[in-house]
């Protein structure tokens, strides 16, 4: 029996690629597609940020905002990829005008992630502010640790509408009751943090993103790439 240290067996186990909950199908597929062998581990932006500044060994973290991105950003460069949609979307595949949604909610729930630390609740909490809905809508909020938690919400009824990705919307079949025009919140844009610039699967997976095909794979997981 070849009994291994515990610096090789560290240096067999495959790069962790940290990546915002609405990105671990997409992620899971890049992997599969660009034939890497990496460790997808998936949260909402500000938990991982938090997991790495305790140390968590991070080889790549891809957040849903700039800011989560440039707290852990130590030495490295953040790199812009691609982009997402806020919508609205509904269990009885209702279309809503957004100014009746106070009206429509009623005693229902209206899910979104943690508007306070997770990206996906700070966008929408901003599209509400600036429609002037906030008010009337923030004693029905159902906060979520993180986006794809705020979709299932929606999915299983336990919410009549949520505030999500377009992302995840399609990834869970969701109805999209109405979409946010982007001149009511901050762009939606992932940054990613590479702490392994050297490892060639980490490479790979970037670069495949940023390929032809990434791009396929963009559209057909919802997101758009970056303007």
């Amino acid at each position: 029996m070849v009994m291994l240290g515990l610096g090789a067996l560290c240096a067999q186990a495959s790069p962790k690629i940290f990546v915002a909950s609405s990105l671990i199908d997409f992620a899971e597929q890049v992997a599969a597609e660009a034939e890497v062998d990496v460790t997808i581990v998936a949260g909402g932006s500000s938990v991982l940020a938090r997991q790495i500044e305790a140390g968590a060994p991070a080889d790549l973290f891809i957040s849903a905002n700039q800011q989560w991105a440039d707290n852990v950003a130590m030495d490295q460069l953040l790199m812009p990829l691609f982009a997402n949609e806020l919508v609205l979307v509904s269990y009885q595949k209702d279309v809503v005008a957004i100014d009746a949604l106070p009206q429509l909610l009623g005693r229902e729930r209206l899910a979104m992630a943690d508007p306070n630390h997770v990206p996906a609740g700070i966008y929408a909490k901003a599209a509400l502010e600036h429609l002037a809905l906030w008010a009337a809508l923030s004693p029905h909020i159902a906060a979520a640790q993180n986006v794809r938690g705020a979709a299932r919400f929606v999915q299983s009824g336990a919410a009549a509408f949520g505030v999500v990705y377009a992302s995840d919307a399609k990834a869970l079949d969701l109805h999209i009751a109405y979409r946010f025009s982007a001149d009511t919140h901050p762009p939606i844009r992932y940054w990613a943090v590479n702490y392994a610039p050297d490892n060639a699967d980490i490479a790979t997976f970037l670069a495949f993103i940023q390929s032809d095909e990434g791009h396929r794979l963009l559209a057909e997981f919802g997101f758009q790439p970056s303007e």
